[in-house]
């Protein structure tokens, strides 16, 4: 596979993931409620990624491993019905450019936990994303403030859930990623219907809602993990990462081409900050996450 094609399925994957969000605003207006939606994405986008486990040989995780990784499929639950709650409250695109908070969340947690040391650049970089997360949520906003404490909230987990998986990644034992993920999303799809159960089942009430939901969980889902851990078989995972912050600004586009969402100035200003000091602080980690090619994609989710 050439490094453009590669760099190509990291873009669509990046498209599927940020456009998670326009689909499940779709899908709200169709009656669905979001643990219902949930449950639906995950058991349906397992049992996709099932078949391509199988074909390809590999086993699932066993023993503490196992239970490590659906572990991280409770996480990803609280993630992701944090991030799809916050939809109800906020425009895509802000709820998006929010989430993406987590890679800075994720150095700081390395950081206290004395993986990382600060430095002069890091700094600067985590001064810019905070001026810039700053400059956003003190502009005209689209968004209520339980959506974006939603959010935020949502970012704060999936930062836990990356540095959790990479720990876990590091095991002695040979599992492939994609079987990881399936034990992760399975555990999400149980962990998400239990929760539509005791809040009550609300299904789409139309076509175009039952379409946003599989689309969700064909495109968003499925898709666009097994693009990501195929573009990252060719490239790696420190530039997959890296093209992999052209997410928000999928969800920001998508939501103002089709849901006709208002970006100000100042909030793509700020936007534009947290965007940056991502990518840089991504650069800085390349050695490191180079090596570690196989531990990334198996914490890779994303919303």
């Amino acid at each position: 596979m050439s490094d453009r094609r590669a760099v190509a399925l990291v873009l669509l994957s990046a498209a599927g993931f940020g456009s998670s969000a326009v689909f499940a605003k779709a899908a709200y207006a169709s009656g669905v409620n979001p643990s219902t939606m949930l449950a639906l994405r995950f058991v349906i986008a397992a049992a996709l990624l099932l078949p391509l486990v199988w074909l390809g040989g590999w086993r699932l995780p066993r023993g503490r491993l196992l239970a490590g990784y659906m572990l991280m499929g409770l996480m990803y639950t609280a993630q992701s019905q944090g991030y799809f709650n916050a939809l109800l409250y906020a425009s895509s695109g802000l709820c998006g450019m929010l989430l993406y908070v987590y890679p800075v969340l994720v150095t700081i947690l390395a950081l206290a936990l004395g993986w990382e040391k600060l430095d002069r650049r890091m700094l600067l970089l985590m001064a810019l994303a905070i001026g810039g997360m700053a400059i956003t949520l003190g502009g005209k906003l689209q968004g209520q403030p339980i959506g974006i404490a939603l959010a935020l909230m949502a970012a704060g987990v999936y930062a836990v859930y990356i540095l959790f998986g990479n720990s876990l990644a590091k095991s002695k034992e040979n599992i492939h990623p994609l079987a990881a993920c399936v034990v992760i999303l399975g555990t999400a799809g149980l962990a998400n219907s239990a929760i539509a159960v005791y809040q009550g089942v609300s299904l789409p009430g139309t076509a175009t809602g039952w379409l946003a939901v599989g689309v969700i969980a064909l495109f968003s889902t499925a898709v666009a993990i097994a693009a990501f851990f195929a573009g990252v078989a060719q490239i790696g995972a420190a530039k997959a990462s890296i093209i992999s912050t052209f997410e928000p600004v999928i969800t920001m586009a998508f939501g103002v081409t089709l849901l006709g969402e208002k970006v100000s100035g100042t909030q793509l200003l700020g936007g534009a900050m947290v965007l940056a000091a991502v990518i840089l602080l991504a650069q800085r980690s390349a050695p490191k996450a180079e090596a570690k090619d196989e531990a990334m994609p198996a914490a890779q989710a994303s919303a």
